[in-house]
């Protein structure tokens, strides 16, 4: 039985009128030009993890100086195309730097060891998505309070 992570070869075995019939075989291991066996999982290649970690860490840097400028904007200037780039950078920001963690914990299974605090920047989140958040509560906060002090039912 062939692993999902296997990889995997397709041999043509025959062709008939009613269409072709493959074999599907495991593919046999490739070797390095020194006759190392060369993996095709990144787990297992600390030089390609630290590669990916670093791609990550400036791409997150990067986020957080664009989000920094499109909150300085927004302060000026209430724009939905900007408000909803910056919502979606905050998430994508949390996720990458979710995925430097769980890199940054393979590598030091490998012996690497990375530090993530100095290299990326700390970002608190926006000031703008906050106060915007914020008048949301205050708003639901008096809807409920309204809708209690209501004396009987009407129709």
């Amino acid at each position: 039985m062939l692993s999902p992570h296997q990889p995997q070869q397709i041999t043509q075995m025959s062709e008939n009128t009613r269409g072709r019939h493959f074999v599907v075989r495991p593919a046999t291991e490739r070797l390095s030009s020194s006759g190392n066996v060369v993996s095709n999982t990144l787990d297992d290649q600390p030089v390609l993890m630290e590669a990916r970690l670093l791609e990550i860490i400036s791409s997150v840097c990067q986020l957080i100086h664009s989000n920094q400028q499109i909150d300085e904007a927004l302060q000026e200037y209430i724009d939905d195309d900007l408000l909803n780039a910056l919502k979606e950078n905050v998430r994508v920001i949390a996720s990458k730097k979710e995925v430097a963690r769980s890199l940054q914990l393979k590598l030091s299974r490998h012996g690497v060891n990375i530090s993530l605090e100095d290299k990326i920047p700390p970002y608190d989140g926006s000031a703008v998505l906050k106060k915007i958040e914020e008048i949301e509560m205050k708003k639901n906060t008096n809807q409920c309070q309204s809708n209690e002090s209501d004396d009987g039912l009407y129709l």
